[in-house]
C-alpha cells in the first residue's frame, strides 16, 4: 500500500528561511509543500482554502503571531497537525504554542533533514522538541512544584499587566509596543519593573507567577 503523502504548509516570513523549509519538504519522503505565506492573513487564507495536512509556522509574523494559525489548525474540521519553527528567545510562546495545540518545537539552527524527520514524526504521533525548549520546559514544571511565596510582591500597575497580558498571549516586545502605542525602549521599562516586583527574571517566570497569585 503506497504511503499518502502529507501535503505542509509552510508561513515564514523571511525569504531565506522559507526557502529552507520548502526544501526541507521537498527532499523529504512522504511530504509536499502544499504553499508558503509570510503573514498570520496569508497563513489563514491559505490554511482554510489549502487544507493542508501540516502546519509549520513561525510564531513571530509580521501581523500577529503564529499561535493564531495553531489554533486555527487544532479547531479545523480536518485533521492537521502543527508545528513550531522558531528561534528560542521569547519564552513565554513556547507554552503558549503547546497549549494552542503545537505537537513539536524545533529551532531555526536546526538542519533540513531534522526538519523533515520531525515533520514526519509528528504525522506518526511523536512530538519533537529541540533540546534547549525541552530543558525550558523541564524547568517550567520545577517552577509549577515549588511553593509560592508572595512576600514583597508589589502591586502591578494598569499598564503594566496591560504588557504582561500581551507578553502571555506570545506577543514580542515590539508588537506589544505597537498595540499600546509606547515605544519597545517604554515596554523594556515595563517589563524590568514587572520582574522586579514579581522577584522573577524571565517572561515566563513572570507570567508563571502572575497567574498563581492572581494577577492575570
Amino acid at each position: 500500500m503506497t504511503e499518502k503523502t502529507a501535503r505542509v504548509l509552510v508561513v515564514e516570513d523571511i525569504t531565506e528561511t522559507a526557502t529552507r523549509l520548502a526544501q526541507a519538504i521537498r527532499m523529504t519522503p512522504g511530504l509536499e509543500l502544499a504553499g508558503s505565506a509570510a503573514t498570520l492573513a496569508q497563513g489563514l487564507s491559505m490554511l482554510a482554502r489549502e487544507r493542508p495536512d501540516f502546519l509549520l509556522t513561525d510564531l513571530g509574523l509580521p501581523d500577529g503571531s503564529g499561535v493564531e494559525l495553531i489554533r486555527a489548525a487544532a479547531t479545523a474540521d480536518w485533521i492537521c497537525e502543527s508545528m513550531v519553527f522558531s528561534v528560542f528567545g521569547d519564552e513565554a510562546r513556547v507554552v503558549e504554542a503547546i497549549r494552542a495545540g503545537a505537537k513539536g518545537y524545533i529551532l531555526k539552527s536546526s538542519n533540513l533533514e531534522y526538519i523533515g524527520s520531525s515533520v514526519r514524526s509528528v504525522l506518526a504521533g511523536g512530538s519533537p522538541i529541540s533540546p534547549k525548549i525541552a530543558r525550558h520546559l523541564l524547568g517550567l514544571v520545577a517552577l509549577a512544584g515549588q511553593s509560592e511565596d508572595v512576600s514583597g510582591i508589589l502591586e502591578l500597575t494598569d499598564r503594566e499587566t496591560e504588557v504582561l497580558r500581551l507578553l502571555a498571549k506570545g506577543y514580542k516586545r515590539q508588537e506589544v509596543g505597537e498595540r499600546l502605542g509606547i515605544s519597545v525602549g517604554t515596554v523594556g521599562t515595563h517589563v524590568n519593573r514587572i520582574y522586579r516586583k514579581l522577584q522573577v527574571e524571565s517572561n515566563t517566570q513572570a507570567i508563571a507567577r502572575a497567574g498563581r497569585i492572581g494577577l492575570l
